[in-house]
């Protein structure tokens, strides 16, 4: 059975990290206000539809974010960059061809992109108070999970703590909340092998305070590299 990880420490990048075979990187961005020149004028024309401005800088920072960090660990310019997705589906490099994956998530004022050699997914919630999980658990949760969350200390953390690696793992996976999120194991390191033999593990921890995060990956024997890109 899992533990719940305490608050990764991100470090300031003296230089841009080179990305090995077996190495996921993990950036952290704040969710400022900020300008659009790494995005692509279809990027920019959806920026401009966001009725709130919140919205609209998270999805800003995270794909300006996301440009600017491909275009160092691919050697090429922003803007040749073509990122690919229909909507509720994980977004991936088209071009220009190379073995790099990625995955971003965003909650209120962080954003998190991983990036790797690796299929991988992500997820970032802020804990909210307020918010009535219960309704969830019967439809989305094991009957193992929701004992866990029932004998827990904290029981709104522990439910953001599955949450977030139930998230993590259908991203990973590219079927997003169309999976059975009850029949989605995050008990477990090593939660599944899938019909083309993979293995999946995740990793759980805590960005910022309140900022509970997961990273589902392929494989094993994975080096985490945790940067704080407002350093940058």
């Amino acid at each position: 059975m899992v533990e719940q990880d305490k608050e990764i420490q991100f470090m300031s990048p003296v230089h841009f990290y080179r990305l090995d075979e077996n190495d996921i990187h993990v950036w952290k961005f704040p969710v400022v206000d900020t300008d659009v020149s790494y995005l692509s004028e279809s990027e920019k024309a959806l920026a401009i539809r966001f009725h709130f401005e919140s919205d609209r800088n998270r999805f800003v920072v995270g794909r300006q974010a996301i440009r600017f960090l491909l275009s160092k660990y691919l050697s090429v310019n922003p803007a040749e960059i073509v990122i690919t997705g229909e909507k509720g589906q994980k977004p991936v490099i088209s071009s220009p061809a190379f073995p790099i994956h990625f995955n971003i998530s965003h909650s209120r004022d962080l954003v998190l992109i991983a990036i790797g050699g690796k299929q991988l997914g992500v997820d970032l919630e802020k804990i909210d108070p307020t918010f009535d999980y219960t309704a969830l658990l019967e439809e989305h949760f094991s009957e193992a999970e929701r004992k866990f969350i029932a004998v827990a200390q904290d029981p709104l953390k522990t439910f953001y703590f599955i949450w977030t690696r139930k998230e993590a793992l259908t991203k990973a996976w590219g079927t997003g909340l169309l999976e059975n999120l009850k029949e989605v194991s995050a008990l477990e390191t090593n939660t599944r092998t899938d019909n083309e033999k993979k293995s999946w593990n995740v990793k759980s921890f805590y960005a910022d305070q309140e900022y509970p995060a997961a990273i589902a990956y392929s494989g094993d024997s994975v080096n985490f590299v945790f940067l704080d890109g407002n350093s940058m």
